[in-house]
């Protein structure tokens, strides 16, 4: 079952561990929600380009053999079996601070941080618990956009775990809709909101970034792909939001999209960059 628009959101799936172990099966081909051919310790739904992921807490190779018959499309190419923390390394296994912000994961107690915003975040097999500095630089980005200002409806567009989406309304977003193309990456940032007891503010959708640009919002998050920032400033509903925030680009691909910005309305504020490879900007539409 996909995120949409008319689906029912889904509950929080059991919580991994560091030692628990990962069955990874990888296949050439794609198909469609796989989860309903396997019992509750299906896990993941990775896709990938032309390749799928799917991720589980027990070994299901006679399963797997039974869901080929249904889809002689796929090609099983290999199984990996690993420890939790082998496959997200040291990513969140610990709590991790950014700003104000302190994210810890759902088997340690929440802090009490005066003046700190503290939310719990399970990354899941999803990379995007706070470590790259796409994600801390967008979340400082984030802090000083709510320092000018309070956005209310805020589209976050390739959300991974959900971090940008949670501590936006930690800050005072009163609805956020988070999409990802990646079904992992959906049903984590589901399970996160839930975490958080935020269902009512957050709303989780499965799908491509550039269908949902046109979605009305008072502040864009975007950490993607260099092509897809590229679709995205080429449709005028980017230049309806008021503040905008992007990152995930390289260093050329950062320039161009300055350049691309160039001659618009668009004002940008501040830049970040760490170790001068990765590159957010957080910026205001003058129009707005």
């Amino acid at each position: 079952m996909e995120f949409s628009q008319s689906t029912p959101q889904r509950k929080a799936k059991t919580t991994l561990r560091p030692d628990d172990l990962l069955y990874i099966y990888e296949f050439e081909g794609t198909l469609s929600e796989p989860e309903r051919f396997f019992p509750a310790d299906f896990l993941a739904h990775w896709r990938e380009g032309e390749s799928t992921f799917l991720f589980f807490s027990v070994p299901h190779e006679e399963e797997i053999r039974n869901l080929l018959t249904e889809y002689p499309q796929l090609n099983w190419i290999r199984t990996h079996t690993m420890a939790y923390k082998d496959w997200q390394g040291k990513a969140l296994l610990d709590s991790l601070s950014v700003g104000r912000f302190v994210f810890v994961p759902p088997w340690s107690s929440l802090e009490n941080i005066p003046g700190g915003i503290c939310l719990q975040l399970d990354p899941g097999v999803v990379f995007g618990s706070g470590e790259h500095p796409t994600t801390r630089d967008s979340l400082q980005a984030l802090l000083e956009v709510y320092e000018l200002d309070i956005p209310k409806k805020v589209l976050d567009l390739g959300a991974g775990t959900g971090i940008l989406a949670l501590a936006a309304v930690s800050l005072g977003a009163t609805k956020v809709s988070a999409v990802d193309w990646n079904p992992a990456c959906a049903q984590t940032t589901q399970n996160n909101v839930v975490l958080n007891q935020m269902e009512d503010r957050i709303s989780v959708f499965e799908g491509k970034a550039e269908d949902y640009i046109e979605e009305p919002a008072d502040l864009l998050l975007a950490n993607l792909h260099f092509a897809v920032i590229e679709e995205l400033i080429r449709n005028p509903a980017f230049f309806e939001k008021k503040w905008v925030i992007l990152s995930g680009l390289l260093r050329s691909e950062f320039l161009e999209i300055k350049h691309r910005l160039q001659g618009s309305d668009f004002n940008i504020l501040k830049e970040w960059d760490s170790e001068f490879t990765w590159f957010t900007l957080m910026g205001k539409n003058g129009r707005r």
